[in-house]
């Protein structure tokens, strides 16, 4: 009798472990929602309504004494045990992505020790006397920090010049060698034949650098706010400096739920904001960082930038696979050229009026393409427009979940913004809450071609595209009322 006893008690115990296990995964699986801040208090409340009726259900079932409520329960415990934890491992990924995500508030420079093919130097250490030409101390704190660094590699004397100073003086053998930022190195062997095929990289000096940009705000679903999107033209860290194809001011107005997509050519001639009379390509804003692209764009615009967004082509790649592809539609068939660095290729896609289903590769190619169209930068800030636009919808729809990790690895280390988690954990919230529908409007900047000399190549003429006043103060007039409909 007391045997049997036992053998009774061991099995409620048991039994009960099942149910113990449910309690115990449906208290991790609450905590983790907790910790992402994405859900309103009202889904909070429903699933914790929902969890305590099914650990209710659950124990009263493994406590029956009918054997079959028991395996009924049992059973119950563990599909909902499973269930749980594929929801705790979804919220780990994420808590664990954005925890990596937003970390990065500063600007990459690299900048390149760069002698003659002819020069038998391997390193920088090697050089014993001379003179080093380095960039001048303009924009950013960077030259300050290289020449910190070189100080601790070779005993040469420095000397500031401006970027065509510096390649000449390495071409007509003034000086042995000269120290260029990556990006700005790459704009010169564009235009300089001969410094393209004379000059060899024997060295590279990396340097971080805090940008300059704006924090978190506790009232962004409260007040209007400005993002800045840039999309660089280069495929490596997302942080480095390069130049940037895509530039993009989105006003968002979560009161009236109102958005405002207002691009501005990449070659738009601007006054670089920092410095007195450097007129440049918008595009050759970036280089001195993502700080003196806003800088500017609020002076042009007239309105203050709140965040940014900096994307690069790769991520454009990725993020696309990862959501098996987007529709875009075209209003004219066209050719498509562009070269695939990480393949070492050029690539030629076609696409036809309508219509358009697109890869990776094919957004990419659809979003870059100028040269196809009479109207040149301007149809390719529509067609980056409407990728983009594609790219929103597939991302809000349910289509999310069919790849929801490949979309986090897609984004992972290939996007930088001043947005915190909170940022976006507090817009998902209420556009959940409220379920609201928003907006969208697209606006691009005129203006007419020319060829001027530009700031970041020494002032070398280059083609321009001069703003038309008209249309810059439009645009400022539609973003001023965005802001302020409420």
């Amino acid at each position: 009798m007391a045997k049997r006893k036992k053998r009774k008690l061991k099995k409620t115990i048991i039994f009960k472990s099942f149910s113990c296990l449910f309690i115990v995964i449906s208290i991790l699986f609450f905590i983790q929602v907790l910790r992402m801040k994405m859900l309103p208090t009202l889904y909070l409340g429903i699933i914790l309504v929902v969890l305590l009726l099914l650990n209710v259900l659950c124990f009263c079932f493994v406590s029956s004494k009918k054997w079959n409520f028991r395996l009924m329960g049992i059973l119950c415990c563990l599909l909902f045990s499973g269930v749980l934890s594929v929801g705790i491992f979804y919220e780990t990924v994420t808590l664990n992505f954005f925890g990596r995500a937003f970390q990065s508030l500063e600007k990459l420079e690299n900048y390149q020790v760069i002698v003659l093919d002819s020069s038998n130097y391997g390193s920088l250490r090697e050089f014993k006397n001379g003179k080093i030409g380095v960039p001048k101390m303009v924009f950013s704190k960077g030259p300050k920090i290289l020449q910190d660094e070189i100080k601790k590699r070779c005993s040469l004397t420095m000397e500031e010049m401006d970027n065509a100073t510096l390649v000449n003086a390495l071409l007509n053998k003034s000086v042995r060698v000269i120290v260029m930022e990556e990006a700005q190195k790459n704009l010169y062997e564009e235009i300089d034949e001969e410094f393209q095929k004379h000059a060899k990289v024997i060295d590279t000096i990396s340097v971080r650098v805090p940008n300059d940009v704006p924090k978190y705000d506790a009232e962004i679903l409260k007040k209007s706010f400005n993002v800045y999107v840039s999309g660089t033209d280069e495929y490596g860290a997302i942080n480095q400096v390069s130049r940037s194809d895509v530039n993009m001011i989105i006003s968002v107005n979560p009161v009236s739920h109102q958005i405002l997509m207002t691009s501005i050519p990449r070659d738009y001639y601007v006054s670089l904001k920092g410095m007195d009379d450097a007129k440049d390509k918008l595009t050759h804003a970036s280089l001195y960082g993502v700080d003196c692209s806003i800088a500017t764009l609020e002076e042009l615009m007239q309105t203050k930038i709140d965040y940014y967004l900096k994307i690069n082509f790769s991520s454009l790649v990725g993020l696309v696979e990862a959501v098996d592809g987007i529709d875009v539609e075209s209003e004219t068939s066209f050719t498509a050229h562009y070269y695939d660095e990480p393949a070492d290729e050029w690539v030629t896609m076609d696409f036809s009026e309508g219509m358009n289903h697109l890869n990776g590769k094919e957004a990419l190619a659809f979003s870059r393409e100028r040269k196809s169209f009479a109207l040149g930068d301007r149809t390719r800030s529509a067609h980056q427009q409407a990728v983009l636009s594609a790219l929103i919808k597939k991302i809000a729809s349910p289509a999310i979940l069919k790849n929801y990790t490949g979309i986090l690895r897609a984004l992972e280390g290939s996007f930088d913004t001043n947005f915190s988690y909170e940022n976006i954990m507090m817009i998902l919230q209420k556009q959940l809450e409220k379920n609201s529908e928003w907006n969208i409007e697209a606006n691009t900047l005129e203006g007419t071609d020319a060829n001027k000399p530009v700031y970041s190549i020494s002032n070398a003429t280059s083609y321009v595209m001069l703003p038309d006043e008209v249309s810059v103060y439009n645009a400022q007039v539609k973003i001023r009322q965005v802001l302020e409909n409420s």
